[in-house]
């Protein structure tokens, strides 16, 4: 995984948790009173190898980057490599609000250029989940695809919850043949 960088988006909120995002990003809401939602991505890279994170900031982040410091507890203060926290970029054209995750990451493009490593693991931090990417990068590579894409299912969630994510169907090999983002009428799960 020394080939693979990982770049960590948590500008995106969820309006269901009303309160504890007032003032700090979902990525920051404390988890079991020691963590932040964002450990658990930031963990499941460093343990797959990536030492090179940027997280991408949007919004109430102080409180994110009071949590994540130097990056010295998943060990990645060093010199080469590392935690890099990217800032909305804001000028007199920019108001540094993203659009989505993509515009986002053409505003750190400057930071993925000058990064050695040849793939990327691009991930939301709003995900609580225990996920290591030594297998997927694997599978990415013997398929020799573009993207890979991580997803699960979800049979059980409401209509109206779904209708907050991007959902996408795969066809009998595993490729996506579709993908909607915020659907009104969910056609997939």
């Amino acid at each position: 995984m020394r080939d693979t960088m990982g770049i960590i988006y948590s500008g995106e909120t969820d309006a269901s948790l009303k309160e504890l995002t007032r003032s700090r990003s979902t990525a920051a809401v404390p988890f079991g009173g020691r963590y932040r939602i964002i450990d658990f991505i930031l963990s499941g890279m460093v343990n797959s190898g990536i030492r090179n994170v940027g997280v991408i900031t949007q919004n109430n982040y102080h409180s994110l980057m009071d949590h994540l410091e130097s990056g010295s507890y998943w060990d990645l203060d060093r010199k080469k490599d590392g935690l890099f926290i990217l800032p909305p970029y804001v000028s007199k054209g920019n108001t540094g609000w993203y659009k989505g995750s993509a515009d986002a990451l053409h505003n750190c493009i400057a930071y993925i250029r000058r990064s050695t490593q040849r793939y990327a693991v691009l991930a939301g931090g709003s995900m609580v989940c225990n996920i290591t990417y030594d297998d997927v990068l694997n599978f990415h590579k013997e398929k020799n695809a573009d993207i890979t894409v991580i997803y699960k299912d979800m049979p059980q969630m409401d209509p109206k919850d779904l209708s907050r994510h991007t959902l996408i169907e795969t066809d009998s090999s595993d490729r996506i043949c579709d993908m909607v983002t915020k659907p009104s009428l969910p056609r997939s799960t």
